[in-house]
């Protein structure tokens, strides 16, 4: 018999791609009766722009207040489809370490969902490579969504 998950855990960046993740996740979810959990990240613009970032606290606070209000609907289309135990989390910093590292629940994740690609560009000529850092860094199993559901 296969892997029974527990905690499921499925990064979001509105691309495609992390859509199709996220519904493979709920049909994952719901078969093994997991708590999902739902991670965006929000990639801190210091990385980019170093002293710039200080103007941009508005433009940030701007940034998480949208993404919490799509998490409220992921959150949402999930319980509509069965899943029970629903988590989200809207975080700063660097995408392919806080997946591969994730640590907000109370137990650990056993199953990362994730999209071969998401919205960064040049990430995409890299072949994924923030799905890529999280398949070989991470304890848990990796299921890399192809396709589109």
């Amino acid at each position: 018999m296969g892997e029974s998950y527990k905690n499921i855990l499925v990064a979001v960046d509105g691309s495609d791609q992390s859509e199709n993740a996220f519904q493979e996740a709920i049909k994952i979810a719901k078969r093994n009766g997991a708590a999902l959990h739902i991670l965006s990240v929000i990639e801190e613009m210091g990385n980019y722009f170093g002293e710039l970032t200080m103007s941009m606290g508005t433009l940030m606070e701007d940034l998480r207040t949208k993404e919490e209000a799509e998490m409220k609907e992921r959150e949402s289309k999930a319980l509509e489809q069965g899943v029970t135990n629903v988590f989200t989390y809207v975080m700063y910093g660097y995408p392919k370490t806080l997946i591969a590292d994730f640590t907000e629940s109370e137990e650990p994740i056993d199953l990362i969902v994730i999209g071969r690609t998401g919205l960064n560009g040049f990430e995409r000529l890299m072949v994924g490579s923030t799905t890529s850092y999280v398949v070989n860094h991470t304890k848990a199993n990796v299921l890399v969504v192809n396709k589109t559901v």
